[in-house]
């Protein structure tokens, strides 16, 4: 569900299953995970993290990275472009 939507800025919550992997993704822009419920896995190249409820990761645009849920989990992501 987009929360936000304007020029530059968008805030997504976004609802993801139990063992739910996505896969070398990269994005264009910076952006942020905050775990609102449940445990996510993030990996990029060079390390992994584990988050739970209540931490928040940023990524700067550019780096590649793959998620994996291990229990139903509940989060928001937002994207800040530059452009």
């Amino acid at each position: 569900m987009i929360l936000v939507k304007s020029p530059g800025k968008q805030i997504v919550l976004t609802a993801l299953r139990e063992r739910t992997k996505i896969k070398s993704f990269q994005s264009d822009e910076s952006i942020t995970f905050q775990i609102i419920e449940g445990k996510l896995k993030l990996q990029t190249q060079k390390e992994s993290v584990k988050l739970v409820k209540g931490q928040l990761v940023a990524l700067h645009e550019n780096i590649k990275y793959s998620l994996t849920t291990e229990e139903e989990t509940v989060l928001l992501l937002t994207i800040a472009s530059s452009h």
